[in-house]
């Protein structure tokens, strides 16, 4: 048996950091939910699922180390740009990804009188370094 498609699956790891415009925003941390999705490929020889060997696969404590640094390092103004830096602090600690899908959200929303389970970004990175 052969395995296609290889993700290693984060959701909703919660935290808080300074982001947003707003000066309310910039002067308190907000908690936030980040879950990631990164698709790669395993290299000859090295499929975790037959060698069940750590170093074969994309270590997912790793990950979460990336996410909380990414966090808590940084202060951007648009959840945007912090799923951006995210995403490369992932690709270069990490070879073989093909893809980094972040989903940033702020817990709660942060639009008075509207009420909404989720409101947030979500975007897909490839690493310029994937062929």
């Amino acid at each position: 048996m052969k395995v296609e498609d290889a993700r290693i699956l984060i959701r909703d790891l919660q935290f808080s950091a300074t982001v947003g415009v707003l000066a309310h925003e910039r002067r308190e941390k907000q908690k936030l939910s980040c879950s990631v999705e990164i698709e790669f490929q395993f290299f000859e020889g090295k499929d975790p699922s037959r060698t069940d060997k750590i170093h074969d696969t994309v270590d997912y404590s790793d990950i979460i180390e990336d996410i909380l640094q990414a966090g808590i390092g940084e202060s951007p103004f648009l959840l945007e740009r912090l799923t951006r830096l995210i995403a490369e602090r992932i690709a270069r600690r990490h070879s073989g990804i093909r893809s980094i899908s972040v989903f940033l959200k702020k817990i709660p929303p942060p639009v008075n009188g509207v009420f909404a389970d989720t409101i947030g970004v979500s975007l897909t990175y490839i690493p310029e370094n994937h062929s």
